[in-house]
């Protein structure tokens, strides 16, 4: 297992695109917070609630890590084509043929699927963290040691829902017949989630203005905040967590890891490599 980590991490650090990755995460980190610092000079936004968090440079850091961000569709994107390049230059086959468990593969290729993408998505957020403290604030309120605790928690939300990422985008590249079915579902399974979530989030805010079926509201709520891709939207926006919060923030995604991860090995484990 850890010679086929240390195999598969040595080929992705050779790959141009991780480069790619690279350049894209700084420029993006450069580019975004520069943008609307030049928004907001130029217009009154501070009422509009969708730029309110972008107000602060602790809604830009959090804000990379959605998995609708810029950087949260791009990278995958480039990674489900790096880590395919396994199947279709023959690599898997050939590990299969020298002797290495079917597991072994599909779960190194998780590890360092998990690892290039948390590492290139923190890179870009603290880079972005940084260039937005020159035009930004960090938040309303003076930075005390409770907002590092909150800030360290929600950093460690933010792993997990990359980790479900990784989970996800391990599958589908391990399971689909080429990259381009696999980036096709992974785009389209992260709008799903959006725009399921979006749907939710409408419902909910009418049925608040109207009054009532408030066990319809309730299980609205709930739907939406096992909504994985809409976690961010509750991660880094207050002070302070519930312990609801946390059990959300952190069941939802663990069950989505260890469920992609157990349909990952179950259909690799059969999959034809001829």
């Amino acid at each position: 297992m850890v010679e086929l980590l240390k195999t598969d991490l040595k080929r992705v650090f050779k790959d141009k695109l991780l480069f790619v990755m690279g350049i894209l995460a700084v420029v993006f980190a450069l580019l975004t917070p520069l943008l609307y610092a030049v928004i907001f000079s130029v217009g009154n936004l501070s009422s509009e609630p969708m730029f309110a968090s972008l107000m602060y440079s602790k809604g830009h850091f959090f804000e990379v890590f959605s998995m609708t961000s810029d950087m949260g569709l791009i990278v995958p994107v480039l990674l489900a084509i790096v880590l395919c390049k396994d199947f279709s230059h023959g690599t898997v086959r050939n590990k299969i043929i020298a002797g290495k468990h079917r597991s072994s593969i599909f779960l190194s290729m998780f590890i360092t699927c998990a690892l290039v993408l948390v590492s290139v998505i923190m890179l870009s957020a603290f880079l972005s963290l940084g260039i937005s403290l020159i035009f930004f604030d960090y938040q309303a309120t003076p930075f005390t040691m409770a907002d590092f605790g909150y800030f360290m928690a929600s950093l460690a939300f933010e792993v997990l829902v990359l980790l479900f990422m990784a989970a996800l985008l391990s599958w589908l590249c391990a399971c689909m017949k080429n990259v381009g079915i696999a980036i096709v579902l992974y785009v389209a399974f992260t709008f799903g989630l959006l725009i399921i979530g979006t749907i939710i989030q409408v419902c909910t805010g009418i049925l608040q203005s109207a009054g009532g079926n408030d066990a319809l509201l309730d299980v609205l709520k709930v739907l939406d905040r096992i909504n994985v891709g809409m976690s961010t939207m509750h991660i880094g926006v207050g002070n302070s967590y519930t312990l609801s919060d946390v059990l959300y923030l952190t069941l939802t995604p663990l069950t989505g890891i260890l469920g992609f991860l157990g349909l990952g090995l179950l259909t690799f484990s059969k999959k034809d490599m001829k």
